[in-house]
């Protein structure tokens, strides 16, 4: 994957933060890894391209009825480790949101123990904002992004749970925050419960 990086950077496509190419790789193949040994809705699988393609990262599909969501990986190396963002909104690029290729965003911890999820369709429906982005070198990305405080963190023992909420998203076609509450409640001991568990 990386030598295609490489060889598209020399083609003119323009790398933003070309350090943390490595450790995204390795965290999402990690991701994937653990996403599809979990025993619960067998026929849904995470597939990580094997190239970079400047698109997508990968998609989840169900087998079954050959559903896909694409979705987006970031490792985040700032403001969120051990499962706790120390923001309350979420921000995603609108270079990244204008691909519809794209519908869920997942952005790791730079401890490897938990994802902040957030779907596109919310993004689009927040204001967007100017930025200037941190990259690998002294100049800034003058980027757009949005921000969104509809994003759910599942840590990675949460698995599971997670794995359901694509399966209930491409069962149902719900391609937003709206899955989350969907597919949740709370029991009598304020125990988070899934009401829709696929086998």
């Amino acid at each position: 994957m990386q030598k295609l990086r490489n060889e598209k950077e020399r083609g003119g496509s323009l790398m933003y933060r070309p350090s943390m190419y490595d450790k995204h790789d390795k965290t999402m193949l990690n991701f994937a890894e653990r996403f599809n040994r979990s025993p619960i809705c067998k026929n849904i699988e995470m597939r990580p391209h094997p190239v970079e393609t400047f698109d997508n990262d990968g998609i989840f599909i169900d087998v079954n009825t050959n559903r896909s969501i694409g979705y987006d990986w970031e490792y985040r190396d700032r403001y969120f480790s051990n499962c706790k963002f120390v923001f309350d909104s979420l921000g995603q690029y609108e270079r990244k949101l204008r691909k519809s290729s794209i519908q869920i965003a997942l952005q790791c911890d730079s401890t490897e123990t938990g994802i902040a999820v957030g779907w596109h369709e919310d993004w689009l429906q927040e204001e967007k904002e100017r930025r200037a982005l941190r990259t690998d070198s002294s100049w800034k990305e003058n980027g757009t992004t949005r921000y969104t405080t509809r994003f759910k963190i599942y840590s990675f023992e949460q698995i599971d749970s997670f794995k359901n909420m694509i399966a209930c998203a491409m069962r149902l076609q719900v391609y937003s925050s709206k899955i989350f509450k969907m597919v949740s409640g709370k029991n009598q001991n304020d125990i988070v419960i899934d009401r829709f568990f696929l086998k």
